[in-house]
């Protein structure tokens, strides 16, 4: 029997005017565009069709990503198919947590952009980098990680497929843990184009901070299983806000929360957000698993088609 998941993009795949393509389909979604401008304190419009990079900048890029994949998943919705499970990468955790309504669409954008905030404001504050290993196993990085921490914190951030880790922490650590990675026969080491030591210690002033703002959130038992990114394991709802807190300044466990699914039943994926960076992943994890994507509005039509090929739409 086939099971269907959502997974939503993280941050990193964003582009200029992504989303905007849904609201000029549904002209319905402008009011979500007024209230989102409206919460967030800027014009998503103007900054999605602008040229001058702020959409790269973290404040902006968490709220337009959980903004236009919000749009992509109402599209979905249309379809009436309820998912047997959903799971959000990083920043895509919200987006998930928006699809399973444990929260609304006004406190998504509250805690979002509160969220983006801290998170930026605690990189201007204790600078660090990202990379990611290629090549690699997880036990071979995680060693690199313990040998590099001599010259600061940086440790295993993203488990995203078994050849391809990202690594989090202090300028100097990761800059070491790059060179040791290279020396044990890495495919490829990339620095990432990141703020900041998302996913690890450096972050914890913002967990913290950001703990204190979403426990005064009121939230709803979620609709279907979310596997969150701290446990690769469905989320038990009394812990959310731990979880969410812990997101921010611990790995995300991607590769396991997809291995889980599986195991659990699920066959098909579909991503939804910007980009097709998870779609690669899951495959790469499973080449077994049918994968397709939901970013522009065009996509729909081959989703719609994609569904009924493998049985869950007549």
């Amino acid at each position: 029997m086939h099971k269907l998941a959502l997974v939503f993009a993280g941050q990193g795949s964003q582009y200029q005017k992504m989303g905007l393509d849904y609201i000029e389909a549904n002209p319905k979604f402008l009011e979500k565009e007024l209230t989102a401008n409206k919460i967030l304190g800027f014009d998503i419009r103007e900054v999605l069709e602008s040229d001058d990079g702020r959409i790269n900048d973290t404040k902006y890029a968490q709220p337009l990503i959980l903004f236009s994949s919000i749009l992509a998943f109402e599209t979905f919705k249309t379809l009436k198919i309820v998912p047997d499970a959903v799971l959000g990468f990083s920043l895509g955790e919200y987006s998930a947590l928006y699809a399973t309504n444990i929260f609304g669409f006004e406190d998504m954008m509250k805690i979002i952009l509160k969220r983006s905030q801290l998170m930026q404001e605690c990189a201007l504050k204790k600078p660090g980098k990202m990379a990611a290993i290629l090549g690699l196993s997880k036990d071979v990085v995680d060693d690199i990680c313990k040998v590099a921490s001599r010259d600061g914190v940086v440790i295993s951030a993203n488990y995203n497929s078994p050849i391809q880790i990202v690594i989090s922490g202090e300028n100097r650590a990761v800059i070491r843990a790059m060179e040791l990675a290279k020396e044990m026969g890495a495919k490829r080491v990339v620095e990432l184009n990141v703020s900041g030591a998302f996913h690890s210690p450096l972050m914890s002033e913002a967990a913290e901070a950001f703990y204190q703002f979403i426990r005064m959130i009121p939230y709803q038992e979620p609709t279907y299983p979310i596997y969150m990114n701290t446990t690769a394991l469905p989320l038990e709802s009394n812990n959310l806000y731990h979880e969410m807190k812990r997101q921010i300044e611990s790995p995300v466990y991607f590769e396991q929360s997809i291995k889980h699914m599986i195991e659990n039943g699920i066959t098909h994926f579909i991503e939804i957000g910007p980009g097709k960076v998870l779609s690669g992943l899951i495959k790469k994890i499973d080449i077994n698993c049918e994968v397709i994507n939901l970013d522009k509005y065009d996509d729909f039509i081959n989703l719609k088609g994609w569904l009924t090929e493998h049985g869950f739409t007549k």
